[in-house]
């Protein structure tokens, strides 16, 4: 016997979106996301890769090698010999242990690779690849994200329609965040 859930317990869900006339169709355009931000920029710019299921494995792999390496390079701080070699020694003891806040914020970074619809299989094969490596943790975290189409009236033999107006769909998203340990 089931027990019913009470109505405030319920998760709220999605709305339908309406129904579209006989004369429209949708139009779908391709996902938004933030620009691609530069391999050397500081831990506050978020590092993605977005993966499709075009993009090259090992042109991947070797994309995120770099990015993760320039975050050890942040890591580790700027290190002079001018202080001598005790100095240089302590810096990169403080370095390796993560003793200084700012070190330690900046291991903490990750590099987040997302992917959706088809292109989940080849991130999930990418996710098995960094867990096989030694030194990163990886992390697997599922989500959604807007994508906006446009309705348009079904054109005859022109294959060409009107803009009616555009309506915002939720699709499933898979995010990989991998970081140094």
């Amino acid at each position: 016997m089931a027990k019913e859930v009470p109505a405030e317990m319920k998760s709220p869900g999605h709305k339908k979106l309406p129904k579209l006339p006989s004369n429209q169709k949708i139009q779908k355009r391709p996902l938004l996301h933030a620009p691609i931000t530069a391999p050397r920029r500081g831990a506050s710019s978020p590092k993605e890769v977005y993966i499709s299921t075009t993009t090259p494995f090992i042109a991947t792999v070797k994309r995120v090698q770099k990015l993760l390496s320039h975050i050890e390079d942040r890591a580790a701080g700027p290190l002079s010999i001018s202080g001598g070699d005790k100095k240089l020694l302590k810096n990169i003891k403080a370095g390796i242990e993560g003793k200084d806040d700012a070190k330690r914020k900046a291991r903490e970074e990750e590099v987040t690779m997302k992917a959706t619809g088809k292109a989940v299989e080849k991130l999930l094969r990418l996710a098995i690849w960094w867990q096989g490596q030694e030194g990163v943790i990886v992390r697997i975290r599922t989500g959604s994200v807007g994508a906006v189409d446009d309705v348009v009236e079904r054109g005859d033999d022109d294959g060409e329609g009107i803009v009616e107006g555009s309506r915002v769909r939720r699709t499933s998203c898979l995010e990989v965040g991998v970081r140094l340990r």
